[in-house]
């Protein structure tokens, strides 16, 4: 492979071979469909926006549900500890 070539881990070769496959049959796709490079440059900007909306959200999501389960915790510690 190219990449062993760069002195790489097999993973981050890995990683850059698919990012490298997936651009060139995004290219290919953009020729054989006749769509310009700079709308299919928006429709990847949107996907990217959109998963990082995604990741954002599962991120709020679980500080919420860790602070909940901590004040859960710290609430059933008191009321043991009173009894």
């Amino acid at each position: 492979m190219i990449f062993s070539l760069l002195n790489v881990r097999k993973k981050t070769a890995a990683i850059l071979a698919g990012i490298t496959i997936a651009v060139l049959c995004l290219w290919g796709l953009s020729i054989w469909q006749n769509i310009s490079l700079e709308e299919l440059f928006r429709i990847f900007m949107a996907t990217i926006i959109m998963l990082g909306a995604i990741m954002l959200g599962a991120f709020v999501l679980i500080v919420a549900l860790k602070l909940l389960n901590r004040a859960y915790h710290k609430a059933t510690q008191t009321e043991s500890s009173e009894e």
